[in-house]
């Protein structure tokens, strides 16, 4: 993953920045936007559908785009962000439709008094879809911990995290930094060791120190934390959510360090890619292949 800490001030910061231009970044296809969280916005639709919840809270609602799907489909949602930016933007697209505006507002997953303003097992269903790939690890509990007091018995939590395995596949700074925390910095060497043998694993990869940055994401800019698709369904049933299901969107048909070889390339790259999302959300090669997957798990 990155190697930024978290910071809640400066994720704040950095979504208020961009929230006038995040639905042409995040949303919109093209040769060179990958429009990868439109596909999130299908899958959870098409789960929803299969779920029918009577009520669902979409917790980092963003500017609003997964809520007026859901609307359009006739769920009652509500949600909130932690940034004031993007809640505007949401308001904006609700007032549009002629729904009520205050179905978005400003919220923090991480209050202690989450549960007590939104209601104690209140909710059939409870999406968190922008969240905790940008919260540390304790923070990360923290908000698993208020999801399960705001979810009824039986209640559905749909959760996309960051595909921390993706990292194995891109052969690049991020394979390094994967190895370094998985691998080497728990072997019973000294420091000198370690740093010997991380110096040696990087003379196996041509790009050890690229891409030396990702315009076209958050990864540099604020703190990114990943989830190991393997073990996090473990994590989740220790606090009472049984994972059901998982799906893989943001597919990468090979590594994204050779899409830009060219512009051929590049068109290639999107479309071989997008060819795998949703009709193959749930292959196992989404747990290499894609960068971010949700989980679909059931209140114990």
């Amino acid at each position: 993953m990155g190697d930024l800490n978290f910071n809640k001030e400066n994720m704040i910061r950095w979504y208020n920045e961009h929230s006038e231009n995040y639905d042409q970044e995040s949303f919109t296809q093209s040769d060179d936007l990958y429009g990868g969280d439109a596909f999130r916005i299908e899958l959870v639709a098409q789960t929803l559908k299969q779920l029918k919840p009577k009520s669902v809270l979409d917790i980092g609602c963003g500017t609003g785009m997964p809520m007026m799907r859901l609307l359009q489909e006739g769920f009652n949602v509500r949600g909130f962000d932690l940034s004031p930016g993007m809640i505007e933007q949401a308001k904006k697209k609700l007032v549009a439709k002629g729904q009520d505006p205050k179905l978005a507002e400003v919220g923090d997953l991480l209050d202690p008094k989450l549960p007590e303003k939104y209601g104690r097992e209140a909710f059939d269903c409870v999406i968190a879809n922008g969240v905790f790939p940008y919260l540390g690890p304790k923070e990360c509990e923290i908000g698993h911990k208020n999801i399960l007091q705001i979810l009824k018995p039986g209640g559905w939590y749909l959760g996309a995290y960051t595909n921390e395995l993706f990292d194995m596949f891109t052969l690049n700074r991020f394979t390094v930094n994967f190895y370094k925390k998985h691998f080497i910095d728990p072997l019973a060497v000294s420091e000198k060791e370690k740093a010997e043998i991380m110096e040696d694993i990087k003379d196996l990869l041509t790009h050890p120190d690229a891409p030396a940055s990702i315009p076209e994401g958050a990864r540099d800019s604020i703190y990114v934390g990943g989830h190991n698709p393997l073990t996090l369904g473990n994590d989740l049933k220790a606090m009472g959510l049984i994972q059901k299901d998982i799906m893989f969107y943001k597919f990468h048909a090979f590594q994204p360090l050779l899409k830009k070889k060219n512009p051929e390339r590049q068109k290639a790259f999107m479309k071989l890619s997008r060819d795998y999302e949703v009709k193959q959300a749930k292959d196992w090669m989404g747990y290499f292949l894609a960068s971010t997957f949700i989980v679909v798990c059931q209140k114990n």
